[in-house]
């Protein structure tokens, strides 16, 4: 693939100046896994998944699973997910609670102690309650940045014993938990579709809110502007916040709008000086699947 990327994208990596660099990053976008890639995927305790609802709305979710539970298929065309449900969570919550075959589907495995990571987006191939099987569209491993160090304890965490919460308008309780957040994964989709979920991070606080909407800066990164050219063209997005001590996580679905002009506070963007707000129309909050807690080693050299 010579130039792999969408209309969206190319809009945003024109107006940012960055089209040749997005250019020749690229080329490490391909329709297989990579082989080199084959042991990192079966080694992951946990991955993003990114969907969108029929009605349009966005989700990213955080799924956790013993290692192997995920695994590339002999040709590396497709990927396996092993639907591992000790607590019955995960068909309760989105994109498993509906999810059908043939549909849109993308995934982000992150190993969070080597801060390595790889995405892979396809269609649903095969679902049933025991296994997810992904037909792969892309896949291509992604650069380090801002992503903090964390380490899988030995001993996995308590079970949270709440129910799962749905609402509308955002609580004390998550307000302050996206407050001192350090790290969120957000879903995006082409209008056509095809999906992307994308990790971001930043020192804790990094994103704040603004009149019910959530202001998060655009962070220097590999040019791609995946989720911003997305969000260029349809903004419905999902985010996902992940308690690592608790074990649970913060489902947002909502909409987006991007601010790429507005230069103020550059220092708070890494020199960009762009911005996007996401404003949420609703939320879920639930344990993980699997009851896992990461330990914090150091943060991003990158964060501003």
């Amino acid at each position: 693939m010579t130039d792999p990327y969408h209309a969206g994208e190319r809009l945003i990596q024109e107006k940012t100046g960055e089209r040749d660099t997005a250019v020749a990053n690229g080329q490490v976008i391909a329709a297989r896994i990579p082989e080199r890639a084959r042991s990192f995927v079966s080694q992951q305790r946990a991955c993003i998944l990114a969907w969108t609802e029929p009605n349009g709305g966005i989700w990213a979710s955080f799924l956790v699973g013993p290692e192997g539970f995920a695994s590339t298929t002999e040709d590396l065309a497709g990927l396996e997910i092993h639907l591992a449900d000790e607590t019955g969570l995960r068909c309760k919550i989105p994109p498993l609670d509906r999810l059908g075959a043939g549909e849109n589907i993308a995934t982000l495995f992150i190993e969070l102690a080597t801060r390595r990571r790889l995405r892979i987006n396809g269609t649903v191939a095969a679902l049933d309650r025991e296994r997810l099987l992904i037909s792969v569209n892309q896949a291509y491993p992604n650069c380090p940045k801002y992503i903090q160090r964390r380490q899988l304890v030995d001993a996995p965490a308590v079970q949270s014993e709440t129910p799962i919460e749905t609402g509308q308008l955002l609580t004390g309780a998550i307000i302050s938990w996206i407050e001192q957040a350090d790290t969120f994964f957000v879903a995006s989709a082409h209008p056509d579709g095809a999906m992307d979920a994308s990790h971001r991070g930043g020192a804790a606080g990094f994103v704040t809110l603004r009149d019910g909407a959530l202001r998060i800066p655009d962070y220097p990164g590999n040019s791609m502007f995946n989720t911003l050219g997305n969000l260029a063209l349809n903004p419905h997005a999902g985010l996902v916040f992940v308690d690592f001590e608790q074990g649970r996580q913060l489902q947002l679905s909502g909409d987006a709008q991007l601010d790429l002009d507005a230069g103020e506070q550059a220092s708070a963007t890494g020199g960009t000086g762009r911005w996007w707000e996401f404003r949420p129309q609703s939320w879920i909050v639930s344990p993980l699947n699997i009851p896992l807690a990461w330990r914090f080693v150091d943060p991003s050299p990158f964060n501003s």
